[in-house]
């Protein structure tokens, strides 16, 4: 009779023996692996606790990992965590991005065999407690005796109480051709930037009579918002007028920039620029040459006006030479070595001066 439960007890053992198998240490992130912080403020600094439980049978044993380069991972107090206990893990990052998205990862290593890294991620939206929009204008083809304007904003987030404190015209000469006045924007205009609490509309205008060329301006505004003291504007584009400047292919009509590059000592260099005065005032209009510099490297001469087309245009030759045997010198354009300027004075009734760089080194 035994016999005949042999088998029915051999069953009943496997059963039970597979019943006893161990778990080891697992690993299980209480509220999961990934946190959304919402809205953040751009440069701050935020933080999140996670909890990571063992639900194993066996000692759990954590390890710090890596981290992306904007998150910080808190000293893991307890890095042994017994069956059924909980550690918490904090995780600090500072929301230092360009963009609207983040999202920062940091890795925990477990001897848990299913589970041998943990990785937590907190991502969210990033704003700004004031944001400039757009935080560049380019104004292109500018007629020199019209002038024109346009409108930026800045937003507050957050705050309801934002103020423009003072602002800062960069280029000096530019300068006086430039306004910029604020009033406070309307709530149709705070509906086109979510998020917005409070906003200013800014009118920028460009006065007539800016001198031919690029218009390189940066505007710098002081907020009341400590986090966000200072902004920048910048302002560019380029101001066309009766008067124009031709030449060969050196020089950068649109930036009215006369490029020698590196020029050999005992060569020199020149080049042949061609102003052109057009318009109703083109007989009336005389050029003469006001400044240069650096003068004792660059030969200028401003030729008679020539009538060309039947008088339609007035012709200024312009000789620009760097003369051989000259002294040394870097006038290249960057940082350290600023450009030489050639400036030519007008009786045109808005364009009173014509600047041109040159750009050139002498070896």
């Amino acid at each position: 009779m035994a016999s005949q439960f042999e088998p029915h007890n051999q069953a009943a053992g496997a059963v039970a023996s597979a019943g006893l198998e161990r778990k080891g240490p697992q690993a299980v992130v209480v509220a999961g692996t990934d946190f959304d912080f919402g809205v953040g403020q751009r440069n701050s600094t935020l933080n999140h606790t996670f909890q990571i439980r063992n639900d194993g049978d066996e000692p759990l044993r954590l390890e710090k990992g890596g981290t992306s380069c904007k998150c910080t991972l808190s000293d893991i107090k307890k890095s042994e965590v017994l069956p059924g206990e909980t550690v918490e893990i904090r995780l600090d990052w500072k929301l230092e991005t360009l963009g609207e998205e983040f999202r920062q990862t940091a890795e925990i290593q477990t001897n848990d065999p299913l589970q041998r890294t943990v990785v937590l991620a907190v991502h969210g939206t990033v704003t700004d407690l004031v944001r400039l929009d757009p935080q560049e204008l380019t104004f292109s083809g500018i007629a020199a005796d019209e002038g024109t304007t346009a409108t930026v904003y800045v937003y507050g987030f957050a705050t309801q109480d934002l103020q423009i404190l003072s602002q800062d015209f960069v280029n000096s000469d530019t300068a006086p051709f430039f306004t910029l006045t604020w009033r406070s924007a309307t709530a149709e205009e705070l509906k086109t930037k979510p998020g917005a609490t409070c906003g200013l509309a800014g009118t920028v205008t460009v006065k007539p009579g800016l001198p031919l060329g690029p218009i390189n301006q940066t505007i710098q505004l002081k907020t009341n918002v400590p986090e966000a003291q200072q902004l920048e504007l910048a302002v560019n584009g380029s101001v066309i007028s009766d008067i124009s400047i031709v030449g060969p292919a050196q020089f950068s009509e649109k930036r009215s920039t006369l490029t020698f590059g590196t020029v050999e000592r005992d060569r020199g260099a020149k080049a042949t620029l061609r102003i052109l005065v057009k318009g109703p005032r083109r007989a009336d209009t005389k050029l003469t040459l006001q400044k240069v510099d650096p003068e004792d490297v660059l030969a200028v001469k401003l030729g008679e006006a020539q009538e060309i087309n039947a008088g339609a245009v007035y012709m200024y030759p312009l000789q620009v030479e760097i003369p051989p045997g000259t002294r040394l010198v870097n006038r290249l354009g960057t940082d350290q070595a600023k450009a030489g300027k050639i400036v030519i004075e007008t009786t045109h009734p808005t364009m009173k001066t014509v600047p041109i760089q040159v750009r050139f080194a002498v070896e």
